[in-house]
């Protein structure tokens, strides 16, 4: 790495030691008004952990950049996995149904399959198991999609699917996926198995496809005995790893798993990590699977632009994020904070603006959530703010810019690398750029800033709010990536 990248953090670093006393006393005045200080949420308990785990997930479904190509390395030995990877294969090659295709094509825009939908729908139609880890932005949503398409019969008015998914939130963005693929061309019914969707005792599930988390649908099997798992065609597993975070989540899918025909059944699970763990769990409910694997390393910043702002304190780095947003164009934007209260104080300074802004934070609840991801998915909000423990099931395709209001970090104060990549990497999708800009305020910020250029060998440039020449640079950046 050359000798220079670190130095305009360097510099900054000595720009910031007047600072440091002044954030720490914020920090300290926070605490006595009862707002939550400027650590990292502690984390004790399995809950906690399983908890921590869906957020982590949730966030990398925020921003995809581009659809990861697979690493030749990682399908050594499967020759028809390598030439599909590197062909330009189309739907109708990859045989997939008349209607399904003008469902991707007309309401999701979807002219060809991505690298993962190629390998996953060639095993799928195969009628074989599969295990696959991709995280999103590979395309693996889609190939189960069209994998489940393919197995129901739309004249047979019972479940013939089932999509478990960890939370809510990912329940109703799968199921909305889902949706858009069939409407109009595929006469199916989905329904959400999820907390406040009840179903009496002896009332019947006639829908063709089933997307829920495990404790529900298990409640629909077992309690309401809604539907017969032994008619279930195919069963999908998504989000694997946090699965697995919970026991109880773990317990439950291997019990919906024991009470379908395994003889009649498919299966697909998808995770983004390939750990020992996950193999595990993955051995109780998968059958002689076929795998595939996706590296992570291979989500890129190359198209990104990163800045940074130095910042006194709180105050000074909404001046920034306002004086920001007044002058560059965005599609969408994301701001992320680590607490609630600061989350709610840019709400309040952004919207006294007059700006469109949508915020998600802990304490709401989870229709209040869906509302919120839901708007800035269909672009009525352009920005929105929010913290680390709400950012879950947000997947938009149009976001440009992301602000680190605060830099990720670890329960140790640590850089989180993976959290970081995983918010700038994403902005936009499909091969679009991006701008990521991070506020600084204090020496800790700027140590933590100078190991993320180390880890990633990218610079991160330092960005001057207040000259409107950089501004109008910035912008015309904005304006490419849109």
């Amino acid at each position: 790495m050359s000798s220079s990248l670190h130095n305009s953090l360097w510099e900054a670093a000595g720009a910031v030691s007047g600072t440091a006393k002044a954030s720490s006393q914020q920090d300290l005045d926070s605490q006595r008004d009862g707002s939550a200080p400027d650590t990292p949420q502690e984390i004790s308990g399995p809950e906690a952990i399983a908890k921590e785990a869906a957020d982590a997930s949730l966030v990398r479904k925020l921003l995809e950049c581009k659809l990861r190509a697979f690493d030749p390395a990682s399908l050594e030995g499967n020759e028809q996995a390598k030439r599909l990877v590197n062909s330009d294969s189309s739907w109708e090659e990859l045989h997939v149904p008349a209607p399904i295709i003008r469902g991707l094509i007309l309401n999701l825009g979807f002219d060809r399959p991505s690298p993962i939908q190629c390998v996953a729908l060639d095993i799928l139609f195969k009628g074989k198991n599969l295990i696959a880890q991709s995280q999103s932005g590979t395309g693996k949503t889609i190939a189960f999609v069209i994998g489940m398409l393919k197995q129901v019969d739309p004249s047979k008015n019972y479940p013939q699917a089932i999509v478990l998914e960890p939370t809510f939130e990912l329940v109703l963005q799968t199921a909305e996926v889902i949706r858009k693929v069939v409407d109009k061309v595929v006469n199916v019914s989905i329904t959400e198995a999820v907390r406040g969707n009840r179903i009496e005792r002896g009332a019947v599930v006639e829908d063709q496809i089933i997307v829920g988390t495990p404790g529900t649908v298990l409640d629909w099997l077992t309690k309401a005995k809604a539907f017969d798992a032994r008619k279930v065609r195919m069963f999908v597993l998504d989000e694997a790893d946090v699965m697995i975070a919970q026991q109880g989540h773990q317990d439950q899918s291997v019990r919906i798993y024991k009470m379908m025909d395994q003889n009649v059944v498919q299966t697909a699970l998808f995770s983004a990590t390939y750990e020992d763990k996950v193999m595990d769990f993955a051995k109780k409910v998968v059958r002689n699977p076929e795998v595939i694997a996706v590296k992570t390393e291979d989500l890129s910043l190359e198209s990104i632009h990163q800045y940074f702002i130095m910042a006194a304190n709180d105050d000074e780095k909404i001046h920034a994020l306002r004086s920001l947003y007044g002058v560059v164009t965005v599609d969408n934007a994301i701001v992320f904070c680590r607490t609630r209260e600061v989350a709610r104080k840019i709400y309040a300074a952004m919207r006294g603006d007059g700006h469109t802004i949508g915020i998600l934070e802990g304490e709401m609840d989870v229709a209040a959530r869906a509302d919120a991801i839901r708007a800035f998915r269909e672009g009525r909000v352009r920005l929105l703010i929010t913290t680390n423990v709400a950012a879950r099931g947000i997947d938009v395709q149009s976001v440009n810019l992301v602000v680190n209001f605060d830099l990720p970090v670890n329960r140790d104060f640590s850089p989180d690398f993976e959290s970081y990549i995983h918010r700038i990497g994403r902005t936009g999708r499909f091969g679009r750029g991006g701008i990521a800009i991070n506020l600084v305020k204090d020496e800790r910020d700027i140590k933590i800033m100078r190991a993320i250029q180390t880890h990633f060998k990218r610079d991160i440039k330092p960005l001057d709010h207040t000259d409107t020449d950089v501004l109008e640079q910035l912008n015309q950046e904005a304006l490419e990536t849109s």
